[in-house]
Formats: C-alpha cells, sequence, structure tokens
C-alpha cells in the first residue's frame, strides 16, 4: 500500500521531460535558439504488472523425510504366514493385515478336520475359512451360508500329537523389505546484461538479479509440486466402485438420486464417505482424510450446506483458484486442496481422496529432499555479463506398504 501510494504520488505530480533551454516557452517563441522541446521517458503509469505464482500443495500431500546420502533405503516389515507347500518360498500370505483367518491355528499344517460345532451345511467346523461379507447371509438358505464358512479350533487328542509325523505345527514368519530411493536434479538458469539491470534499478526500481532468481526458483519448485500432484492421479486406484451407474464415474444426475441440487451434491459427500472407508480397509492406517478435486467439485461441497434449509453442514471452503489451494476442512474432517490448473470448462470434474497421518512416515507417498535449492553466480568469459543458475536433487518414492500384500 505504502509503495502504491507513492507511486500515485509520483504519478501526479510527474511531468514530461522537455528542454528548459529559455523558459516555459523554450523552442517555440521567435527568438528562441533552439529547435524545440527534447522528448524524455513516458511517465509510469504502473510500476510493473506480474502473473500470480502458483500455489504449493505437496508438502501437504506427500510425506517428507529428507535424505543424506544419493542413495538410500526404505525398509519395511511384514508378519507372514508360512506356506509349507511351497519349497521355492515358505513365505506365505501376509498376516496381521486382512481378516484373521479364524482357522489356521485350529489345524495343523496339513489341513486336519477343526472339530466343535460341526454342521457342514452351515459352514461350521470346516478345515477353512471363506468368504468376506457376513450381509451376505440368509438364514434360511443352507446354500448361502457355506459361502461364510468358520474355522474353529482343534480337538484335544489332536492338539496332543502336534509335532509328530503328519501333524506339524502352523507357522508364521516375518519378512524384511526395501525400497531404494534415488536422487534425481532439476537445474534452471538465466542470463541477463549490466545494461538490463541498469534500466530495470532506473525505472522499475526493480533487482534483475533478485527477479530472475525468484523466476526460476518457483519454476523448479512448481514442477516439483506437479510432478507430485501428477504421481498422484497416476497411481490412485479408481474410486465409486459399487452401488454406481459405471464403476469409476459417480453421476450425481444418476448415481445420487437426488431431487434438486443440494441433495445431490450430499450424495456426493457420502460417495466420498465411502471412498474414505474404502482406503481404511485398504490400508489399515486410517480413513482418507485429504480431498484434492477441482474448484467445481469444491464449490459442489460448499453448496451442499449453504444451500440447504437448515445449513448445519460445516463446509465453509474458500474456492479460488487463484488464491490458497488449500480451501478448507468439511464436516470436521476432511482438508480440501484445489487443484489449480484442473480444466473447469470440462465436462467431468473429479476429486482424489488419500490418507496421511499425524507422522511424515504415515503417508502413501514420500517426498525425500536431499540438496535443497541452490543459487550459482558465474560471469560470462568473452561478455563480462552476469549469469545465475539453480539447482537442486531430491528423492520420490512411495511407501513401501503400498505394494500390496
Amino acid at each position: 500500500q505504502e509503495r502504491f501510494l507513492s507511486e500515485e504520488k509520483a504519478f501526479l505530480s510527474e511531468a514530461p521531460t522537455v528542454s528548459t533551454n529559455s523558459g516555459a516557452n523554450a523552442g517555440f517563441s521567435a527568438g528562441a535558439t533552439a529547435t524545440g522541446p527534447v522528448a524524455g521517458f513516458d511517465p509510469v503509469l504502473i510500476s510493473l504488472i506480474r502473473r500470480a505464482m502458483p500455489n504449493l500443495v505437496a508438502y501437504d500431500l506427500a510425506g517428507v523425510q529428507p535424505m543424506n546420502a544419493p542413495t538410500g533405503l526404505i525398509f519395511a516389515m511384514r508378519s507372514r504366514f508360512v506356506d509349507g507347500t511351497n519349497a521355492n518360498s515358505m513365505l506365505g500370505t501376509e498376516a496381521l493385515f486382512n481378516e484373521p483367518d479364524s482357522a489356521f491355528s485350529g489345524q495343523t499344517s496339513q489341513n486336519g478336520n477343526s472339530s466343535g460345532f460341526v454342521d457342514a451345511s452351515t459352514g461350521l467346523g470346516t478345515t477353512a475359512q471363506s468368504g468376506s461379507n457376513p450381509g451376505a447371509l440368509n438364514p434360511s438358505t443352507d446354500a448361502t451360508q457355506v459361502a461364510y464358512d468358520v474355522g474353529q479350533g482343534m480337538r484335544t487328542d489332536e492338539s496332543e500329537n502336534l509335532g509328530e509325523s503328519g501333524k506339524s505345527f502352523n507357522e508364521m514368519a516375518f519378512s524384511i523389505e526395501k525400497i531404494t530411493v534415488t536422487a534425481k536434479s532439476r537445474a534452471l538458469k538465466a542470463e541477463y546484461s549490466l545494461e538490463l539491470a541498469q534500466d530495470l534499478k532506473a525505472i522499475h526500481g526493480l533487482n534483475a538479479e533478485a527477479e530472475l532468481a525468484n523466476i526460476l526458483s518457483t519454476e523448479i519448485l512448481a514442477e516439483i509440486n506437479r510432478e507430485v500432484i501428477r504421481t498422484i492421479y497416476k497411481t490412485a486406484e479408481t474410486g465409486a466402485q459399487v452401488n454406481v451407474a459405471s464403476a469409476g464415474t459417480f453421476n450425481l444426475d444418476v448415481d445420487s438420486n437426488g431431487r434438486w441440487s443440494v441433495e445431490k451434491f450430499k450424495g456426493l459427500l457420502f460417495q466420498i464417505e465411502r471412498d474414505a472407508n474404502a482406503i481404511a480397509q485398504r490400508t489399515r492406517r486410517g480413513k482418507g482424510n485429504i480431498i484434492l478435486c477441482s474448484a467445481d467439485v469444491a464449490s459442489a461441497l460448499t453448496m451442499a450446506g449453504v444451500l440447504d434449509y437448515t445449513p448445519a453442514l460445516n463446509a465453509n471452503l474458500n474456492v479460488d483458484d487463484t488464491g490458497n489451494t488449500f480451501a478448507g476442512v468439511i464436516n470436521g474432517k476432511y482438508r480440501v486442496y484445489i487443484d489449480p490448473f484442473a480444466a473447469n470448462s470440462a465436462a467431468t470434474q473429479y476429486y482424489v481422496i488419500g490418507y496421511k497421518g499425524t507422522s511424515p512416515y504415515d503417508a502413501g507417498l514420500f517426498y525425500c529432499p536431499y540438496v535443497p535449492l541452490q543459487m550459482v553466480r558465474a560471469v560470462g568469459q568473452d561478455t563480462f555479463q552476469p549469469k545465475i543458475g539453480f539447482k537442486t536433487r531430491y528423492g520420490m518414492v512411495e511407501n513401501p506398504f503400498s505394494q500390496g500384500t
């Protein structure tokens, strides 16, 4: 504001530079010896107009883990079932992640029969657990009950014979897995002349080196930011898989079953909740709590509460592609970020929901800075004109647990 007032004051008092050879009318009177007024610089109305720089959201979406060497390792430990039937690899599927197998410790490695409430027609006392959705059970139909089986403990006589021939214990173990992170580089340079620096300083009061340094550093950081966001887009699983007309697409007019806009937008909120629940089941780390979406989707989430008859929904989002990319918190738990480069004129809008915990280790994607952004100055050996350059090195890797079981 102070700079604007000073520029405005200078503009109001500024006048064209003319020859003051012999008074105000020098060069025009009959007795003037000069050839006429000498034109100067045009008055400056607005010193300089610049584009708004893009905002960065990568640090809010990815876990940040600095590197102290050009390469690094990330280790992960998985609990495993031991597969005695596979001689090439004793390690079976991952344990302590999906639903526990209720039959594993209640039977021998030879899959002996479990006893207890034995009723084959209802799936009790079976040798292996099967089925994952108890909501599909129908007490009046035996055929549907067998699809959901229950493994139970072994008989006492079987337990006493464990370890003998044909009665081996079931075993468990763990595996240590690793992912290699390798630092990659980004670099940009700029050149300018001493004359340019002098004129820019005289007319606009700006430092040429500082302005070019700001452009280079902002471009590098913006590119890293887009790398993170596009990586998230490419690796995210497709949501809206069930109870929709077309898997992977939530149609507001068809799938929300709403009569007017607010009901449709609330249907979108319910779908976001379902996708957040799916993240909790897929990761076993936590429910989805971050939303990255286009501005139209964020506006729809806002209107779901603002347009309601009783606006009790906490959805006061600040949706602006040119402002802060963090729009706000919805329902008290979802942090909403806007992708400022999403095509809002497109017919199809989108959202990506993800999870990031309180710990920097608790994220699906890791950004690993190695060498921070460094500035280098030089002078041309023939032109003696200044040059500047920026370099940075960093790694980017997925969470090792994201590779499945």
